[in-house]
């Protein structure tokens, strides 16, 4: 910006300058909002999924690796894992010594 007689005049090439700067700046934040926002789905829809994935994985075949007095202690048999693991032992009660107590209907 220039000054003529006390008034100020813009000068074309420093606003060009300006906006191109602006623009760059601009252009740059929307991409690390769109990187940031494309990493969060990459993580809830792949990387989560295939970590929970291998945690089963292995927590599966620790109990396959398991003897049958081990897997006697927790209230399974060996043919009884795949269903305890995929549909848990809910109908059981946490402490094998407590009565069984269902919901009382209102």
């Amino acid at each position: 910006m220039s000054l003529t007689n006390g008034k100020s005049i813009f000068d074309e090439a420093e606003i060009y300058r300006a906006a191109r700067e602006l623009r760059a700046k601009a252009l740059a934040e929307l991409i690390g909002k769109a990187a940031a926002g494309i990493k969060g789905l990459v993580k809830r829809h792949i990387v989560e999924p295939l970590r929970a994935r291998n945690r089963r994985r292995r927590q599966l075949e620790e109990l396959m690796s398991m003897d049958d007095h081990m897997l006697r202690d927790l209230g399974l048999s060996r043919g009884g894992i795949a269903y305890a693991f995929d549909h848990g032992r809910e109908a059981e009660p946490a402490n094998s010594n407590a009565p069984l107590t269902k919901p009382r209907a209102a």
